[in-house]
């Protein structure tokens, strides 16, 4: 029997720590149907984003000699994938983020990336530190160009601790069904926009605006009632994205030599850096 594929990234920089655990138990709850490979993200090289925008032309790659290709190369082979990472400081552990920057060279692999269902799950200690943890790292792995059908969060300070709360069985079960279903559809919990799972809204002009994708909606009797989506994470919108990208960057070679001129003017200055004693 060919088994499908499961692909689980793991962002702590923990060995056996609780993501690693809750990407076990959702490929235990799969069953033997799927095979689980892993990828720890602190153990790759993943280099900043230097914004160049060479990736987005036709025939270019990334320049940058790091991890990164490859692991888009895993993306893509893989049936579907269980992202995780804890919750440092109100928001996800900063590899995530490192990874999430280099989006723009994805561009070319959005059609087949769209075919990937991710489960996303957060780790943390205490509620009242989930911050924007939850919205921001959704966030991030849909600008990879994933489609995420399902968040949970898991509380647990120490490794393992996840395990031992009442709803844990429960909240792998969720993750796993939203993988191994037969349609795209995803439930979103209540008062989150139903395109990119944020929670976090702000007011403007009248509406509840998310503060990730832009979509709009009323408040009623409690409750949000969506009347607009945001285009950031529709197809169309990161087509329309790229397109703009790209005339930046033909835009450049017509006015670099003025930019040129602005550069120099502010070229210079004190910089403060440590000194380093000879090792």
């Amino acid at each position: 029997m060919n088994k499908k594929k499961l692909l689980g990234i793991v962002a702590s920089y923990r060995k056996s720590g609780n993501g690693e655990i809750v990407v076990k138990s959702v490929a235990e709850r799969l069953g033997d149907g799927w095979e689980l490979s892993l990828i720890n993200l602190p153990r790759l090289r993943i280099d900043p984003c230097k914004g160049c925008y060479v990736c987005l032309l036709p025939g270019k790659k990334c320049m940058i000699k790091d991890d990164v290709e490859w692991i888009l190369d895993r993306f893509l082979e893989t049936d579907a994938i269980i992202f995780t990472a804890p919750d440092y400081i109100l928001g996800p552990v900063a590899i995530v983020k490192m990874l999430a920057d280099r989006a723009l060279q994805t561009y070319g692999l959005l059609g087949e990336l769209a075919k990937k269902k991710t489960a996303v799950a957060l780790t943390l200690g205490r509620e009242d530190y989930r911050g924007y943890a939850d919205t921001a790292l959704v966030a991030q792995v849909h600008a990879l160009g994933l489609n995420v059908m399902s968040l949970e969060y898991f509380y647990g300070t120490h490794p393992g601790e996840v395990v031992l709360a009442e709803d844990y069985v429960e909240k792998i079960a969720a993750l796993a069904e939203s993988l191994e279903s037969d349609t795209f559809e995803h439930e979103v919990p209540p008062n989150r926009c139903p395109q990119c799972f944020s929670y976090l809204f702000r007011m403007r002009d009248g509406f509840c605006e998310c503060a990730i994708c832009r979509s709009k909606a009323k408040l009623e009797e409690r409750s949000l009632r969506f009347v607009e989506f945001g285009s950031q994470f529709t197809d169309e919108g990161r087509r329309e994205h790229g397109e703009w990208l790209v005339m930046k960057k033909l835009e450049y070679s017509k006015i670099k030599d003025k930019l040129k001129v602005i550069q120099d003017r502010y070229r210079g200055g004190r910089w403060l850096k440590p000194e380093r004693g000879s090792d």
